[in-house]
Order: C-alpha cells, then sequence, then structure tokens
C-alpha cells in the first residue's frame, strides 16, 4: 500500500486510489453510484497540468465535453492539496451558491468534496477532523495544518479574502462575468475558469482566444468510455445545436438570434486558406480598397481599423490610447500603404476628436466620410425589391445585415467547394473572405438582431451588450463600416452628417 508521505507528493495515486466519485445513471444496473476513479490518461494528463498551474501561478482554462469529470476533478485535486499542504486555500465560485454548496446534493461542488472525504481510511483524514464542526457551509477547515476550501456565489465571487487558487465553475455561463474577473484578480494569482462551451459572446471565450491564459481541453475522443456506438446513439438522441456545444465544443452552435452565426465566420476563414491564388486580384497593393475605423478611447476601448478589398479583409490594426489625434494620423497612414482610397469613421461620441484633427490633416488622396450609424438606412433597393428604408430601423442595421449577406454567401461557397448539400456557387466579389484575427472573427458573432415595433430590423444596442457583459465590438464595428455606401458628395469640413445616394452597400471590386 502507498504511504502517506507518497500520496502527499503525487496527486494522482491518491485520486486513482483513494477517491470516490457519484453517478446516479448506475442505479438501476446492479451497480452502486458511489464509485472509485479510475482515471483515463487525459484526466491524468489534467492533474498534473494544474499541479503545474498552481505552483507557477498561472491563469487557465478548462474547455470541456460533458462528462468529462473536470469539475470532480479540479475537487479532488483541491482535496489532496488540502489534506497534505500547509495553508492552502482553495476557492470555488459559481454563478448560484446553491451550485457551490447545497446538502445532499452531489451535483453542487461541497457534496462531492464530502463524497470523497467520506471515504478517506480514517489515518488520513487530518488530527482532530470533526465533521461537525469543519465541514460547514462553503467551507471545509484543516484543523491539523489550516488548510481551507471555501466557496462563493454569484454576485459576491471574489469579494474580500485571498486564495492559493480560484476555480470558477460553469464559467462560460456566469451573468457580468466582467465584474468576476474584476473580483478574483485581487483573491489569487492562480484563477481557473471551468466550463462547457457557451457560444462566442462572453468572457470565457474571449479568455480562450487569449495567448497567456494556459487552456486544457476535454474532448469527447478523450474518453474511452465513449465508444463509436455510444457516440452514435447519443447524437441520434440529441438535437444538433445541444451536441454541436455540450460534446464538440462548437463555440458557434449556440447562435440562436445572432446576425452573423459562428459557423458562416469560420467559412470565411477557412476560404481564405482554401481560394490561394484566385484573390489574388484583391491582394495586390494596387487593388482598390475601404478603410473602417472604430474609435475608442483608450483603456478598454481601442480605436480598430480594418481595410477591405472587395471580398478580402486584411489583419486589423488596433491602437490603445486615448490619443485620437495621434490615432487619426496613423490610420489614415495606414489606409495609405494599403492602397484603399476610402476611410470611413463613426464621428459620434469620441470620434468627434477625429473629426477636428482631421480638419488639419492632410487627407490628399484619401476620401474620408464620417459614417452616423444612427441615421436613416440608405435608398439602397435589395433584391426582393424593398427599399432600405421599409426593412431596417437604422443605418447600422442595414450595414450589419449587408455584412450578414456576405457571409452567408462564403458559407455556402466553401460548402459548394466541399461537395455538401446546401452549397451554392457565388461570384468571389459577393463574398467576403477573413484573416485569422481572433478579435475580429470572436466579434462578428456575437451582437444580436431583432425587430422593432414597426417590423423593421435591428441590431443589439452596446447599452444591450454592456448588460450582459460583452464590451463594445470594436473589431467587427470597424468591418462593417468599410460597407457603408459612399455619399453623393465628397466630405467637406465640418460636417458630419453625409447626404447617402444610392449606391447600396455593394463590394469594392
Amino acid at each position: 500500500m502507498l504511504t502517506k508521505a507518497h500520496l502527499a507528493h503525487n496527486v494522482v495515486d491518491f485520486v486513482n486510489d483513494w477517491c470516490w466519485t457519484y453517478d446516479p445513471r448506475e442505479i438501476g444496473k446492479d451497480k452502486s453510484p458511489f464509485m472509485p476513479f479510475d482515471l483515463f490518461p487525459k484526466q491524468v494528463e489534467f492533474l498534473w497540468w494544474l499541479q503545474e498551474c498552481v505552483e507557477n501561478g498561472d491563469e487557465w482554462l478548462v474547455e470541456k465535453c460533458r462528462d468529462a469529470g473536470a469539475s470532480y476533478l479540479t475537487v479532488a485535486f483541491c482535496v489532496h492539496r488540502w489534506l497534505f499542504h500547509d495553508a492552502f486555500k482553495a476557492t470555488f465560485g459559481s454563478r448560484v451558491e446553491d451550485a457551490v454548496d447545497k446538502a445532499g446534493d452531489p451535483d453542487s461542488i461541497f457534496e462531492k468534496a464530502r463524497i470523497i472525504l467520506k471515504r478517506l481510511p480514517l489515518w488520513m483524514l487530518p488530527p482532530g477532523f470533526d465533521e461537525r464542526r469543519h465541514s460547514l457551509y462553503m467551507r471545509l477547515i484543516n484543523p491539523a495544518n489550516g488548510s481551507v476550501i471555501s466557496g462563493q456565489g454569484g454576485k459576491n465571487m471574489g469579494r474580500g479574502g485571498r486564495s492559493s487558487i480560484y476555480i470558477v465553475d460553469e464559467g462560460a455561463h456566469i451573468d457580468q462575468a466582467e465584474k468576476v474577473e474584476a473580483a478574483i484578480i485581487g483573491n489569487a494569482d492562480c484563477r481557473g475558469w471551468v466550463s462547457s462551451v457557451n457560444g462566442m459572446g462572453n468572457l470565457f471565450y474571449r479568455k480562450r482566444q487569449n495567448d497567456s491564459v494556459k487552456v486544457f481541453t476535454f474532448r469527447l475522443e478523450d474518453d474511452p468510455r465513449k465508444t463509436p456506438e455510444w457516440i452514435a446513439r447519443k447524437k441520434a438522441s440529441t438535437d444538433p445545436v445541444t451536441w454541436a456545444q455540450e460534446y464538440e465544443l462548437d463555440y458557434g452552435a449556440s447562435a440562436e438570434g445572432v446576425c452573423i452565426p459562428g459557423p458562416w465566420v469560420q467559412a470565411a476563414v477557412k476560404l481564405g486558406k482554401l481560394l490561394g491564388d484566385r484573390l489574388e486580384r484583391w491582394t495586390s497593393p494596387t487593388a482598390p480598397g475601404v478603410a473602417g475605423m472604430d474609435v475608442g478611447g483608450g483603456g478598454k476601448g481601442k480605436t480598430v481599423l480594418v481595410i477591405r478589398k472587395g471580398p478580402v479583409v486584411r489583419v486589423p490594426k488596433s491602437w490603445n490610447t486615448p490619443d485620437n489625434i495621434t490615432t487619426t494620423h496613423a490610420a489614415l497612414d495606414e489606409t495609405r500603404q494599403a492602397g484603399a482610397g476610402v476611410m470611413n469613421y463613426d464621428p459620434i461620441g469620441v470620434g468627434n476628436t477625429v473629426t477636428s484633427t482631421l480638419k488639419h490633416a492632410n487627407t490628399d488622396g484619401l476620401k474620408v466620410y464620417p459614417i452616423n450609424v444612427g441615421d436613416s438606412p440608405s435608398d439602397a433597393e435589395w433584391p426582393d425589391g424593398r427599399k432600405a428604408k421599409e426593412m431596417f430601423a437604422n443605418l447600422k442595421a442595414e450595414l450589419w445585415w449587408t455584412v450578414r449577406c456576405a457571409f452567408q454567401r462564403s458559407y455556402e461557397l466553401l460548402l459548394f467547394l466541399e461537395g455538401q448539400e446546401g452549397g451554392c456557387d457565388h461570384p468571389l466579389e459577393d463574398i467576403i473572405v477573413l484573416p485569422d484575427s481572433k478579435e475580429l472573427t470572436g466579434q462578428l458573432p456575437v451582437p444580436k438582431w431583432l425587430k422593432n415595433e414597426k417590423g423593421r430590423i435591428g441590431i443589439e444596442s452596446k447599452l444591450s451588450l454592456a448588460r450582459r457583459g460583452i464590451p463594445s465590438p470594436d473589431f467587427a464595428e470597424a468591418l462593417v463600416l468599410t460597407y457603408a455606401p459612399e455619399p453623393i458628395e465628397d466630405f467637406v469640413m465640418p460636417s458630419i452628417t453625409p447626404v447617402f445616394g444610392g449606391r447600396g452597400a455593394g463590394l469594392l471590386s
């Protein structure tokens, strides 16, 4: 038998030999719902990975398919540290307190810990440990070494105290996750987010795209219990969206109501690699193009410049500074160097600084237009014969819908090239091709569309996004500005409200 001294330095042997889990699905199969861990290789890898994160003070994230055991493993890991490491403190947080600790509910985090503790031999428990005094509501105390496992829920997560490790359970499903993050940054250096995926419009997805956050992935194929026969049966009885999201870790699957679905965005990225030389006429320095600039005010608000040549979108440029005078000149230089002849920008709010700067800037060779997306739609006529003014609540909705249609054509073209059902051979002039930009691809599938009381299409406001804990989609907004119809008259200072003609929002080709 392994000694206590050995177990103190080997979390894998501790979990494999002494920890128990609970699965009520075994009831009725002549089996007990309580069963010892039998770690499969990916779970072993995860425990060593998590130990390294704790020792290095890393921020980390676990994206998991359903039934991977990730939550139970984090609990077992923390119980191990609680037993064998002096003054260790782990804190678990979740969207509601009941998910952290609810007496008798084995789905709650602390009941998982109690299931493990109750099945340890007495010689392994801390000297003096009394369940009545040391296993409390959202608090497990080790009286021998001062270690603690604590819990928090809802809006109180991260407030006060310090921890060796802070773990946010189901982090992709938490409202106002930005506030949670701000709170837990001061609570622990080692912070972890464990969750199934929940679309692209949340902090969890943005962290997944952040290269400074360590990522561990539990895929369906990592679990040896999930045989091809099991997968076929489960997939046949599960709706496609749920299957893609819960089992295939498809962030674009939960796209209900979004203006530009995630799969369409990924298709535009894939087309850029697939079409290659067929896009050459738009990738040359002399090809005409248009730039869109979304103006930020420093801090979290970036100024972003996106340049599009026909269907081809270049890698965005961004500046994180409140000095919009210098940024305006930098954007003009970038636009010229790219060979684009038009630059559109949003003049509202902090965009006024750009308008003032342009009065004195050298714009020779460029057409620069302020585009107020709150204005009325253009006079363009859509293929079904309706005027844009009949279809859209404002210019913003018209532009987003124009971009949406380009992405839909890209998706259909990709299906056609891959020989899949639903494909269509669209002209390249009518599609959109994206670079592999995490910021751009992460923001485009976020804003939702809706209809107002007059039945006209509108796009989710920045205020509504903020209520969902989502920052302004500055990269996406900059791209959308490249689709603005060119005014009849050239830009003349100091006017900032152009009069739109009937060109619509056609692609430059």
